[in-house]
């Protein structure tokens, strides 16, 4: 049997506990365990620069250092020049590994006298310090060495064993700084901090090794599954050739209060563009025109206070893209949450919500897509908690309030409120940064589950798979709209492609 080994994602502990279990099971020891790790780092320098290049290895106490010693050993027959800093090893085998170097002539600098000289006339440092497991802060000398490594290491090239020292391994949260890499090479498995939160600065390009016990270790169940392409074209197949605008749902967008109407066009353009059969907008009489005239094929009317009517026609509702937080705003939550039917709430609904909470019906199903922001004020935290641990803070939503949720950010996260793991999109862009992006997602995610909902219940995907289509999508969207530049892309360039990433067999068949 054949694993992807890129597409589950785990945490430390796991990583931790399951190593040991599959190398029993795979009749492997940690001894040999540590020479194929460092033998996979090797590969990776000589595919960047090929001997005799200069090597800066810097190594730690534990097993992480351990990977660095015997790759200095392996480096140095290979041609490199070598040079090692380290602190005391104190495992068994980084004892074993470090005496071996020194057995061979090599060298050792302390790691509390590493300086910028030592860096001079270098072409590739190899960070080997901590790696997985690092839940505290950093003390000395890791902290000064993570420092001079980015600050004089910047015009080399830096690799990290198994994860950038200083990042925590299960949150992507530098503690409080982590090492900049070009090159994770990460062993075993991926771990949760690699692929959410700041990890992106980090890590550089990451390259998993399995180390040959794949088979046994990945029996153990992941945490995270990586949301991949195949999940919108094994979804999103060829419509019938009889069909009509009745089967691919009505959505009705709630927003576009006064001087906000872009956001609820924004919304609306990006349903149309995936896909659904009908798109409203329930909007302030202020914004009407403007939105009408912005996009003919969008319904758009003017509401008070009654949605009644709307409500009762539409197939799935997004409420929030330029909503406001007024009492008129207010009036229209409070009737979308008695509405027994699949709702999408963005932006200020979750504000509102966040300040005054409504309880949800029994049996109807509500999607969040929060930015961090916004989840904290729904767990009336602080933003630096949301990033502190994003999984952690997506899973208590979705406690809190039974919701299906998608925290936005680099690393996104979807996670159903009925099962354990959750999905993370490893695809997007900086260019995504921008006011008007997240009222982009909404419309994907309503148009997606408009869709859906349509469809008969047997065939019906499970809403935290749509909801993780929606991330796919408009995280490739932006990276395709961002060719020419990620500054200065707008959320409305990714509409053409929105388009394209929604027919996938017909790009198939004209060869695109």
């Amino acid at each position: 049997m054949s694993f992807d080994l890129t597409s589950m994602i785990y945490t430390a502990e796991q990583v931790r506990t399951g190593e040991q279990q599959a190398a029993a099971a795979c009749d492997v020891s940690m001894a040999q365990l540590m020479q194929r790790a460092a033998q996979a780092c090797l590969g990776a320098i000589q595919a960047k620069q090929p001997a005799p290049a200069n090597l800066l290895i810097v190594c730690g106490p534990g097993n992480n250092g351990g990977d660095g010693w015997v790759l200095a050993r392996l480096a140095q027959h290979a041609g490199y020049k070598v040079q090692v800093a380290a602190v005391q090893p104190s495992s068994e085998l980084a004892v074993l590994a470090a005496q071996a170097w020194r057995d061979q002539g090599g060298l050792v600098l302390e790691l509390e006298s590493l300086s910028a000289e030592h860096f001079q006339g270098i072409d590739i440092v190899i960070d080997a310090m901590l790696g997985n497991g690092l839940s505290r802060n950093l003390t000395a000398p890791f902290v000064d060495a993570v420092e001079l490594i980015n600050r004089y290491g910047r015009h080399c090239w830096i690799l990290s064993v198994d994860v950038p020292t200083g990042l925590d391994s299960d949150t992507g949260v530098a503690k409080p700084k982590a090492v900049q890499a070009d090159c994770t090479v990460t062993m075993i498995a991926l771990k949760v901090g690699l692929v959410t939160g700041e990890a992106a600065d980090y890590c550089g390009d990451i390259v998993l090794a399995d180390l040959g016990i794949s088979k046994a270790f990945f029996r153990t169940p992941a945490t995270l599954r990586v949301i991949q392409s195949n999940l919108v074209s094994e979804h999103l197949q060829r419509r019938r050739k009889s069909s009509h605008k009745g089967d691919y749902g009505h959505v009705l967008i709630v927003g576009g209060g006064v001087g906000m109407s872009g956001a609820a066009v924004l919304a609306g353009r990006a349903a149309l563009r995936c896909g659904a059969g009908k798109v409203s907008i329930a909007c302030h009489r202020d914004s009407q025109l403007a939105i009408a005239s912005a996009q003919p094929e969008l319904m758009v009317h003017a509401v008070a206070n009654d949605l009644t009517e709307l409500l009762e026609v539409a197939t799935t509702v997004v409420i929030g893209p330029g909503l406001g937080q007024t009492p008129w705003a207010r009036v229209l939550v409070e009737q979308v949450a008695k509405w027994p039917g699949t709702v999408v709430w963005d932006a200020d609904a979750l504000n509102s919500l966040a300040k005054a909470p409504l309880s949800k019906p029994d049996k109807h199903d509500w999607l969040f897509t929060p930015h961090p922001a916004e989840a904290a004020r729904l767990l009336r935290c602080a933003t630096q908690d949301v990033t502190a641990n994003r999984l952690q803070a997506l899973t208590q939503i979705c406690q809190n309030f039974h919701a299906y949720a998608l925290l936005k950010g680099a690393g996104t996260l979807v996670k159903s409120p009925y099962q354990q793991d959750a999905w993370v999109c490893r695809r997007g862009s900086p260019a995504l940064a921008v006011g008007g992006s997240g009222d982009v997602l909404s419309g994907v995610v309503g148009a997606l589950l408009a869709q859906n909902v349509s469809q008969p219940v047997a065939q019906q995907i499970p809403l935290e798979q749509v909801l993780a289509m929606a991330a796919w999508l408009h995280a490739v969207a932006g990276e395709n709209a961002a060719q020419h530049g990620e500054r200065g892309t707008l959320p409305s360039d990714l509409m053409a492609e929105l388009r394209a990433l929604v027919n996938p067999h017909q790009l198939l068949t004209t060869g695109a």
